[in-house]
């Protein structure tokens, strides 16, 4: 696939994933504040989670690199110019918009409204989170798989997909820093 049609790939794809969530909310009258958490957390409850996930990312760090991960790729030989602009607003607001409301948000209330509850709601979409990054190495799909877990503990402590969201954009900004800087904490 080309660079241009990458990034269009990647700004597209989570742009339809935020309007479905919103028409199927529509059709099956799902509060947007109370199902799918669009709430503000308290602010005490905020910087708790905000400091756990910069704990968490600084681990991830140091676990990555145990583990051999390999650092990210550059974008400054790949991509050029406003190709580079769209891709960080892709990753670091469009994306994680999207990602949230599809599983902390939508998913995480259709399944916790099954015998499974918040607990399995957690699992489950950390799960199928993680699978929705199959572009990764087994490695690095793990660690999705356990900020999966961690956005799904932040969703039932709080209430708060807006947080989820938040911690999302703080992460995939922190990654889209690695690609266009080259340079990795604790590496």
């Amino acid at each position: 696939m080309t660079p241009a049609r990458d990034t269009l790939f990647r700004v597209v794809l989570p742009i339809i994933g935020i309007v479905l969530v919103i028409i199927v909310a529509r059709q099956r009258n799902i509060s947007f504040q109370r199902h799918l958490g669009l709430q503000l957390p308290s602010w005490e409850s905020a910087l708790l989670w905000l400091v756990l996930f910069v704990v968490l990312v600084v681990i991830e760090e140091w676990l990555g690199n145990a583990l051999g991960v390999a650092k990210p790729a550059p974008w400054s030989s790949k991509y050029y110019g406003m190709t580079k602009v769209i891709r960080v607003v892709a990753l670091v607001l469009i994306a994680p918009v999207s990602e949230e409301l599809v599983f902390r948000g939508m998913l995480y209330h259709l399944v916790s409204t099954t015998r499974l509850k918040e607990v399995g709601a957690i699992f489950i979409t950390a799960l199928v989170f993680a699978a929705f990054h199959y572009q990764y190495s087994p490695k690095e799909v793990l660690l999705i798989l356990v900020d999966g877990l961690f956005f799904g503990v932040v969703r039932y402590s709080t209430g708060s997909t807006v947080l989820t969201i938040a911690l999302h954009m703080l992460g995939n900004g922190y990654a889209a820093y690695q690609r266009l800087f080259m340079m990795v904490l604790l590496r």
